[in-house]
């Protein structure tokens, strides 16, 4: 007999989640029957619980999941879902914190099991949020194969250094850029970014005075990242928190290497395969940024140890450990 898993499929979308989402649906085990909750609700609806509740009560199923972080406010059924970091309670608004020390908290001690995405998180998710450790398990991100079989390097008449991501605050992209002005490295290196520039970047970029040195890259379709990561000198993700960092490990799949952060899961990520540096230092930003211009030796070990490194990661082992977690 199949087992039906009720799924919200409201995380199908072009993010981390949504490709978390993507990876672990094309992989639905042959025992599996997929059903789909009907509701459209915004992903950041507070009464997104309720509705879950409403969902599970009315469509027959044996266990419901959820690739992040809204889990049903009360179920009849086994519930699993995903909680990628707790940004909110550091980034957010007072009332997004209270949300989750109160609703998700409360919660998630009611699941079957609570998935999150590394060692760090789940020790946050223990610490601030009480939820039982036995009740938690650590499933890392994977990596797509496209990252590793790809040879095309994006063209480029000068070297540039990459950041993929989006602008919050704990991306500490307004740092990095400051680092990379500081960094005593040739003037023909460039700064890559994906997205568009802002009033507020583009200001700093001006005061910092590395306007022909910036360029931004606007949105780039996940079939163009590997070429981008590929062409790249080196990929910096220095952020001040992640739950997993996604990119640290996509750039290590394309041979290319990482500067990254001593902070949050992004050592646990990287393995010592990348160059991790105080996100809170411009200077130690800058420095790692002139080891990889001028350290050719360790420069080509990063490229190797990187590689190595990214071949542990793979989305066939996430979407495995994903539905023995929801089907056991």
């Amino acid at each position: 007999m199949s087992t039906r898993v009720l799924i919200d499929g409201r995380w199908d979308g072009d993010t981390g989640i949504g490709k978390l989402y993507r990876e672990v649906m094309a992989r639905i085990p042959s025992d599996v029957s997929p059903a789909f909750i009907g509701s459209r609700m915004g992903l950041g609806n507070l009464f997104s619980p309720l509705m879950l509740a409403r969902e599970i009560g009315r469509m027959p199923a044996h266990v419901f999941y959820s690739p992040s972080f809204m889990p049903p406010l009360h179920s009849r059924i086994p519930y699993v879902f995903t909680i990628h970091d707790l940004m909110h309670l550091f980034y957010y608004t007072p009332m997004h914190r209270i949300y989750y020390k109160t609703v998700i908290a409360r919660l998630a001690n009611r699941a079957k099991q609570v998935i999150t995405v590394s060692e760090y998180s789940k020790r946050q998710l223990i610490d601030l949020l009480g939820i039982d450790e036995p009740r938690i398990t650590v499933i890392y991100n994977g990596v797509d194969e496209t990252y590793r079989r790809n040879t095309s390097a994006y063209p480029s008449e000068r070297p540039y250094f990459f950041y993929i991501g989006n602008r919050r605050k704990n991306k500490n992209v307004p740092a990095m850029l400051k680092a990379f002005a500081r960094a005593s490295i040739p003037q023909e290196f460039m700064f890559w970014l994906s997205g568009n520039a802002d009033s507020e970047l583009t200001a700093l970029i001006t005061q910092l005075g590395i306007e022909k040195r910036v360029r931004f890259l606007g949105f780039l379709p996940e079939s163009e990242l590997p070429a981008y990561y590929k062409g790249a000198h080196a990929t910096l993700f220095v952020s001040l928190m992640e739950g997993f960092g996604i990119p640290v490990i996509e750039s290590m799949a394309s041979g290319t290497p990482v500067l990254t952060s001593t902070a949050g899961p992004l050592p646990e990520v990287a393995g010592g395969a990348a160059l991790c540096v105080d996100p809170n230092s411009i200077d130690a930003i800058a420095h790692g940024v002139e080891v990889l211009v001028y350290d050719r030796v360790q420069y080509e070990e990063l490229k190797q140890q990187g590689t190595q490194r990214a071949a542990l990661y793979s989305w066939e082992k996430t979407a495995n450990q994903t539905w023995n977690v929801i089907l056991k």
